[in-house]
């Protein structure tokens, strides 16, 4: 039977009949692979395809891919009407959102779109560009993953996008108390748990030890591109704030201060699995400096308590938000 044949036939199988619980679902596709020069496609030997094609593409590359959001208005209209329904029509909203919610940091060159497409399509006043989309697969204790298709449309007005379409969904409802709970006679859950369990306490390990040596790079390769400690949010910031700290204790040290070594202490910590991508983390925190030893005697220069929103990302976990100082709600 030839392969395509096959696949049709497993995945009309599948759909006849539910997986039984506990079962995982594998992809039957073949991979989504993105084109080698993806710039090449936002091209048109008609004039009008081609304006609204290199619209879309500065909308990929200067907007989606660097965060240029102060530009948006150079591709987009003041009216912007969104149909992904997360995000609200308005070049104005666009711009808040992205700027001052998601606090996206600017890349300050943008030479080349290295975003995964896969196509390019142009009619009339629309642009459709497809592209490759890699995700986990869902309970799979390996955490491996698999391709497939997102796409955004939009449709052009003198050149400047005017209107958007993606396949972008709500997120599913999770209550915060029972997520984390999975049935004892569940293997593949148990298996997945212990799986993010044993990742997440490495991350947690990874922060203290970057912390304490104050490896400004190492700290911020540890978050999300947007990862946030307290208030200070993206690489660029937490960079900023580590190289601070290190300047401001070679300063004190240099002023004839015996501080010794820094020490981030996590104690009753308990990581709380929302998911095979997603969890949260609680603990007792204390920054002690002191030592190695007993010279200098140490001292606790801060103490609390923590909550971090951790996700993976690829194969990597990492921290989305660390908060030493959380409210009751988050407690």
């Amino acid at each position: 039977m030839p392969m395509n044949l096959l696949k049709t036939s497993l995945a009309a199988a599948l759909l006849a009949c539910p997986l039984a619980a506990g079962a995982q679902m594998q992809p039957l596709s073949d991979p989504v692979e993105a084109h080698p020069d993806p710039e090449s496609l936002f091209s048109s030997d008609d004039p009008d395809l081609h304006r609204n094609k290199q619209a879309a593409l500065h909308i990929m590359r200067e907007l989606l891919q660097c965060n240029q959001w102060t530009r948006a208005g150079e591709w987009l209209t003041d009216k912007y009407i969104q149909h992904n329904p997360l995000a609200a029509s308005g070049l104005e909203g666009v711009q808040n959102y992205f700027i001052n919610i998601a606090k996206r940091q600017p890349t300050p060159t943008c030479e080349q779109l290295t975003s995964p497409v896969v196509a390019v399509q142009a009619e009339d006043d629309f642009v459709t560009v497809l592209a490759a989309r890699e995700l986990p697969i869902p309970g799979d204790p390996e955490g491996d993953t698999y391709t497939t298709t997102w796409f955004d449309t939009w449709r052009f007005v003198d050149g400047k996008a005017d209107e958007h379409w993606d396949p972008a969904t709500l997120p599913p409802y999770e209550p915060e108390a029972s997520a984390a709970a999975a049935p004892a006679s569940d293997p593949g859950a148990l298996a997945m748990e212990g799986g993010v369990r044993a990742q997440v306490a490495q991350l947690m390990w990874d922060y203290v030890r970057a912390a304490d040596t104050l490896d400004a790079d190492a700290y911020v390769a540890l978050f999300t591109e947007d990862g946030a400690f307290n208030s200070v949010t993206g690489r660029e910031a937490l960079h900023d704030m580590i190289t601070g700290i290190a300047s401001g204790q070679a300063e004190r040290r240099s002023g004839g201060e015996s501080m010794g070594n820094m020490h981030h202490v996590m104690s009753n910590q308990t990581i709380e699995v929302l998911g095979p991508d997603k969890a949260r983390v609680h603990y007792y925190w204390q920054t002690v400096f002191g030592g190695p030893g007993t010279e200098p005697v140490p001292r606790v220069a801060a103490v609390g308590n923590g909550v971090d929103d951790v996700v993976k990302i690829g194969d990597k976990w990492l921290i989305a938000k660390r908060n030493v100082q959380p409210d009751a709600a988050t407690e």
